[in-house]
């Protein structure tokens, strides 16, 4: 007596007309949430964090969803990056991931100081204004790398 075979949920055509089955959907939501867990882009000298969340809202026309999380003293709004495919949103969290490291290489290369002075950049700039002092080249090296817009962007 063996267990028996259980079929996925089906749900009804999306806009798109494309039938999806729960369990696919599902798994692909944990394979993005797996890959967005590990980006955390830690924003020095404050210590500010981004870290990325993957949401699906079945039946929109853009059902995945990347909402960056910010985590700092500053008050920073929080952004829903909406997309029409598992494809676009995928490609979008990869970017992430080149941004993450692209930026750690720029921070490593700025904090560093010949023989450790506490307090100021390789390039002699106080590090409480790093983030005010580098933001530019920082958004620049993103706008660089994170090349797959979202079909719509809401502010939360």
């Amino acid at each position: 007596m063996g267990r028996p075979k259980i079929k996925p949920a089906r749900v009804s055509p999306g806009v798109d007309g494309v039938e999806a089955s729960f369990a696919s959907r599902a798994d692909s939501l944990r394979q993005l949430q797996t890959l967005a867990g590990t980006f955390s882009l830690p924003l020095p000298p404050s210590q500010s964090m981004i870290t990325l969340q993957v949401l699906l809202v079945v039946g929109t026309a853009n059902p995945w969803r990347l909402v960056e999380n910010r985590r700092s003293s500053a008050r920073h709004p929080r952004r829903m990056l909406c997309f029409a495919s598992f494809e676009r949103i995928w490609r979008a969290i990869e970017e992430y991931l080149r941004w993450q490291q692209a930026d750690a290489l720029f921070v490593a290369s700025h904090m560093v100081t010949p023989g450790g002075f506490s307090g100021v950049t390789a390039d002699w700039v106080h590090s409480n204004d790093f983030e005010l002092v580098f933001t530019p080249q920082r958004e620049a090296m993103r706008a660089e790398i994170c090349l797959t817009p979202p079909e719509e962007i809401v502010m939360l």
